[in-house]
């Protein structure tokens, strides 16, 4: 029974190793949707390592997994940096809620003051904040955000819909749950 538990131990490490290298050379090529994937798989094991936490973090808050940051951020804390890394996740999860919630139930967020970040997110939830859009439709609710050619279309579909458009022409979707 020994060389069996053995053998089972050196097969999770070699892959877990396997798993940590993938993220990191994703990471390192900027695909952050498999960077995020490979990291949900290998935050568990590295989850004292601050530093791979920061950056399965990052690749999820680009490839839009904002709900797994929240997970990753209540693990954070021990050094500056991961303490900013911390408030921003903290920052994007809040947004992404008071997002959904003005696009269900119409709340008036003027009254709340977040950091600003460089996020799909920031640049909605401030839009919204400080009223500078156009209501496309109320129900089910439908915001123009920006000029005719560049602009954001915010709307409700059985999740919170973002896409952005340069030049007229539609270049990334973003969906939130």
């Amino acid at each position: 029974m020994r060389p069996f538990f053995v053998l089972m131990l050196m097969t999770a490490v070699l892959s877990a190793n396997k798993d940590l290298r993938g993220f990191l050379n994703a990471y390192k090529s900027k695909d952050m949707s498999l960077a995020c994937e490979l990291g949900r798989k290998v935050f568990r094991s590295n989850i004292r390592d601050e530093n791979i936490l920061i950056a399965v973090g990052q690749a999820c808050a680009s490839a839009d997994y904002i709900d797994f940051i929240g997970v990753l951020q209540q693990r954070l804390g021990h050094s500056p940096q991961s303490r900013k890394a911390a408030v921003y996740f903290s920052t994007l999860l809040l947004k992404k809620r008071l997002i959904s919630q003005y696009m269900h139930e119409n709340v008036d967020l003027s009254f709340y003051a977040l950091p600003l970040t460089d996020h799909i997110l920031s640049r909605v939830y401030e839009a919204i904040k400080n009223k500078e859009f156009t209501m496309i439709s109320k129900e089910p609710k439908h915001l123009h955000i920006g000029d005719s050619e560049n602009y954001l279309d915010l709307y409700l579909k059985e999740k919170v819909n973002v896409d952005v458009y340069e030049k007229s022409k539609k270049i990334q979707e973003h969906r939130y749950r």
